[in-house]
């Protein structure tokens, strides 16, 4: 509300991706539609494995065929590519905490997740102490409005038990590391059969995996993936 009136009162802002002027979303209708557009997203030809798109070719893409770090993760559906200006939203909302952001990216993966089928999410979680320390978390933020604005059930059942930035390692790092970052939470009663992992990046696919690989040792039959960017 407070941003939306300061907006108004200062004659609207920039739209993110192309600069045209823009009043509730920061992103313009035009660029919506040309560059957010998630029609023919699931005919796209995929990796099987960690789901970047293939040109010119089927089945896996390289990295995968040379060295799979999905394995127990079914299936992963990234929006979009992390290049160009998807960079530099990611870096807006992550990092500078540009919060409008969220709602626009919810409406995205709602969309995705409907299509899918899907309705269990479970959000990667933030490292220990980062709400309590910016007083949220751009994941969380996601999810809350999947769940409250769309009707998707979250299950908040998995803790990051690092405190350390996982950005700031190399891959060989972050493989590593990522064997024990995280567990899973007490949790009274029978966990569904399938639920969908939820994150901004798929960077290596060890976050995923690492989560995948704890709740199928909890019981949980299928988990799929969806991230709003991969880097490729």
């Amino acid at each position: 509300m407070f941003r939306l009136l300061y907006v108004f009162i200062n004659g609207g802002e920039s739209c993110a991706v192309c600069g045209s002027l823009v009043f509730v979303k920061p992103v313009c209708r035009s660029c919506l539609k040309g560059h957010f557009n998630l029609s023919g997203l699931l005919e796209k030809e995929r990796c099987q494995c960690c789901g970047k798109e293939l040109i010119g070719m089927k089945g896996n893409c390289m990295k995968c065929r040379e060295a799979p770090v999905l394995k127990s993760t079914d299936s992963v559906i990234p929006l979009f590519s992390y290049r160009l200006w998807n960079r530099e939203l990611m870096f807006r909302w992550k990092m500078q905490e540009e919060r409008s952001f969220s709602p626009l990216f919810a409406g995205l993966m709602a969309e995705l997740l409907c299509k899918r089928g899907e309705k269990i999410i479970v959000p990667v979680p933030p490292r220990k102490g980062k709400i309590r320390k910016k007083g949220w978390d751009q994941i969380e933020e996601l999810c809350t409005f999947l769940e409250k604005r769309y009707g998707f059930r979250v299950l908040r059942i998995l803790e990051r038990n690092s405190s350390g930035q996982q950005k700031k390692l190399s891959r060989e790092q972050r493989l590593e590391s990522i064997k024990t970052a995280y567990s899973l939470k007490p949790y009274s009663g029978q966990l569904p059969s399938e639920i969908c992992l939820i994150d901004d990046v798929c960077t290596t696919g060890s976050t995923l995996e690492s989560c995948a690989e704890i709740l199928k040792s909890a019981g949980v039959k299928k988990v799929n993936a969806v991230t709003l960017f991969t880097v490729d």
